[in-house]
């Protein structure tokens, strides 16, 4: 089972299904909390000041006898309730205002607040695989209740097994991108808006994106952020012996240490954390194995490619249901759905725009005269309104889209076509 979970790597999440990388005895029953049910565990410890600082810090393995299951949503709702007032949502105010005052220390030491496209496909029935339509994900104050104490915790644990196994520790690391990884995107926000943006540092990226707004348009902020965390190096594990220490850092969450703690069930990689801290505080003995430099290296080698192979069909399975969202909504072929979209490059014959309410993305492309000004981001494409004149089309300009979706004879697989129906029709161009 030990081979398979660490040939898997990783769980995958699909829009209709998930291919656990542990068996779902284990996965989503005895490894996994439930209410009023004791589950063993392996947890973190701290004593916090007022103001979320770490007075001690401790591992043990535990027990845990959880008195309750929320859904985010329900958590969010217990929390704003003023008429609750028991223990349990005492409890989840406390913990929410020491993640905000987390938070708020790793903004100031240079975080990133970046932003992906993520949407929520809403199914007919929770027997049914036929999506009737697509919503961006809300991001509620519980989730990041949830999220920065997960940080802390993967943290607190990456000093832990670096000091006590500083050659075979499994970290996780985000390089800082080159500095030409931004330039077109800070040539297009100083042309297209006024705007600079400052790249030295992490920090300095966070301060410059958060003035990136525009007083018009709400989405704007969160568009730039999506195109900067396209920038961006992809965060990978290593070993810590092979790679020399002033590379171990994180740079999106500001971390000059990080690792994967909280997810054994889903990712391989904290199962091997899990053991290392396991032995490091004198818990059991660690597999042989764990001691060469050169099985974790190989191991890590594989669940970081196993990672990027989850993500990519993720990604390919929402953008399929997407098209199938669309579909039931009545974008055939012929009729189509209306939608708002920015323009976020420009080329030859065309743009590309992306839908921010589906997150995806498209090519609209003009058959007719098409003038490309590429140091200003622009096309000029001749109006379809009023005869002899031409339109301009810019990056970050706001236009709406037809979308359609044409179905593949043979694969039955649906293929999200776009067309431009303001300010002009590109059908007509």
């Amino acid at each position: 089972m030990d081979s398979e979970a660490a040939a898997r790597g990783t769980t995958v999440y699909l829009v209709d299904k998930r291919i656990d990388m542990l068996p779902s005895l284990l996965g989503t029953n005895l490894c996994s909390l439930r209410p009023h049910v004791e589950r063993l565990a392996f947890s973190v410890i701290w004593e916090l000041t007022p103001e979320a600082k770490i007075a001690n810090v401790r591992f043990t393995k535990s027990v845990i006898a959880s008195k309750e299951a929320f859904t985010y949503e329900q958590a969010q709702l217990r929390k704003d309730d003023i008429n609750m007032n028991d223990p349990l949502t005492h409890s989840v105010r406390l913990l929410n205002s020491l993640a905000q005052k987390l938070r708020e220390g790793r903004m100031r030491a240079g975080a990133l607040n970046l932003a992906s496209p993520e949407v929520k496909i809403h199914m007919e029935s929770a027997e049914s695989s036929d999506p009737i339509d697509v919503k961006q994900k809300e991001q509620l104050e519980t989730n990041s209740l949830v999220e920065e104490f997960m940080l802390l915790a993967n943290i607190s644990v990456a000093k832990k097994i670096q000091e006590v196994f500083p050659l075979t520790a499994v970290l996780r690391r985000h390089m800082p991108p080159p500095a030409i990884n931004f330039e077109t995107l800070k040539d297009i926000l100083k042309k297209r808006r006024g705007l600079d943006l400052d790249v030295r540092s992490s920090g300095a990226l966070a301060t410059s994106l958060d003035r990136c707004v525009d007083p018009t348009e709400n989405s704007f902020n969160t568009l730039v952020r999506i195109m900067a965390t396209r920038c961006m190096l992809s965060a990978e594990y290593f070993c810590s012996g092979s790679v020399s220490r002033d590379t171990f850092g994180h740079y999106g969450l500001a971390s000059p240490i990080y690792t994967h703690f909280t997810s054994p069930i889903r990712r391989y990689a904290d199962v091997l954390v899990h053991r290392q801290l396991a032995a490091a505080i004198d818990h059991s003995p660690l597999h042989a194995s764990l001691h060469s430099k050169d099985y974790v290296e190989r191991v890590l080698n594989n669940v970081n490619r196993r990672h990027r192979m989850a993500q990519m069909a993720s990604r390919a399975s929402i953008e399929f249901y997407v098209g199938l969202a669309l579909q039931g909504r009545g974008a055939s072929a012929v009729n189509g759905v209306r939608e708002e979209a920015f323009v976020i490059r420009t080329f030859r014959n065309g743009i590309g725009v992306f839908v921010y309410r589906l997150g995806i993305e498209g090519l609209v492309t003009f058959k007719g005269e098409v003038d490309f000004n590429a140091e200003a981001y622009t096309i000029s494409v001749p109006s379809t309104s009023k005869k002899g004149e031409r339109k301009s089309l810019s990056v970050f300009d706001k236009v709406v889209v037809n979308i359609t979706v044409e179905k593949n004879a043979n694969t039955q697989r649906g293929t999200v076509k776009m067309e431009l129906v303001s300010p002009v029709t590109s059908g007509l161009i």
